[in-house]
């Protein structure tokens, strides 16, 4: 059973696929949840946070 990230584990695992973009294993869903126990909601946030190709909102 997942539980909610802290926010400390949270940010560690967006630098960790940040730092490990090209060689995660894929697909990344599962393997987010996998590795960090995180939920799908939370999965889905770490990757759009993580992600090269997420796009600026400007201010």
């Amino acid at each position: 059973m997942t539980t909610s990230l802290t926010p400390a584990d949270h940010a560690r695992a967006v630098d960790w696929l940040r730092a490990n973009w090209s060689t995660a294993e894929r697909p990344l869903i599962p393997m987010i949840r996998r590795r960090f126990d995180a939920g799908p909601i939370e999965a889905v946030a770490i990757l759009r946070e993580a992600s090269p190709h997420r796009r600026e909102v400007p201010a």
